[in-house]
C-alpha cells in the first residue's frame, strides 16, 4: 500500500535525522576532554583544525592542506605562518619539486599526540560506560557496532539504491 510505504519512509527519515544529530553531537561532547590544552594553547580554531589534518597525514604540501580544510591558499599560508613561529610544524621543500614546500609537525605536537591524544580520545568515553549500567554498556557496543556494520554495507553498495526492508516484515 501507498500509504504504508509513505509512513515507513516517514518514519525512516525522521529516525535518520536522530541518529545524524546524535552522531554530529558526540565529537563536540569528545573535544571538550581537550578544551584544557587548547585554551593553554592559544591556539585558534582553524590553527587546530589545520594540526589535525596534518595529524591524519603529515608531510602534505600546502595546497593539500589548503584544499582538506576548504580554504583559500592564501588563508592556509598565514595559519601555517603563525603555527610554525609557535613551533608546531615546520616547512622543507619538497624532494620532488623543490617549488612547492612539505609541512610537518614538531616533535613536540608528535609528542603530544603519542602521550596525551589516546587518552583525551578514550577518558570521556571510559568515563561515561563508568556510569553506566552493564546492560547499557552492553547496548551500546551492540548499537555503535550495527551502525557502523550498516553504514559500511551502504558505502560498499555504492550508487545503488538499497530499499531497507522494515523491521516488522513486509506486509501487503
Amino acid at each position: 500500500m501507498a500509504g504504508d510505504t509513505e509512513d515507513r519512509d516517514a518514519v525512516l527519515i525522521r529516525e535518520a535525522e536522530e541518529v545524524t544529530a546524535h552522531v554530529h553531537a558526540l565529537p563536540r561532547l569528545l573535544r571538550r576532554s581537550f578544551e584544557p590544552d587548547i585554551a593553554r594553547s592559544g591556539l585558534t580554531a582553524p590553527q587546530i583544525r589545520a594540526l589535525d589534518e596534518l595529524t591524519r597525514e603529515d608531510g602534505i604540501s600546502l595546497k593539500e592542506l589548503s584544499s582538506r580544510m576548504e580554504l583559500s591558499h592564501s588563508t592556509v599560508s598565514g595559519i601555517v605562518d603563525r603555527l610554525e613561529q609557535k613551533g608546531f610544524l615546520w616547512r622543507t621543500p619538497d624532494p620532488k619539486d623543490r617549488r612547492y614546500s612539505c609541512i610537518f609537525l614538531s616533535e613536540e605536537v608528535k609528542d603530544y599526540l603519542r602521550t596525551e591524544m589516546p587518552f583525551r580520545r578514550r577518558d570521556p568515553i571510559l568515563r561515561a560506560l563508568a556510569l553506566a549500567s552493564p546492560e547499557e554498556r552492553s547496548q551500546v557496543l551492540q548499537g555503535i557496532r550495527a551502525l557502523r556494520r550498516l553504514l559500511e554495507m551502504s558505502i560498499t553498495a555504492g550508487d545503488q539504491q538499497v530499499e531497507p526492508e522494515p523491521a516488522w516484515g513486509t506486509e501487503e
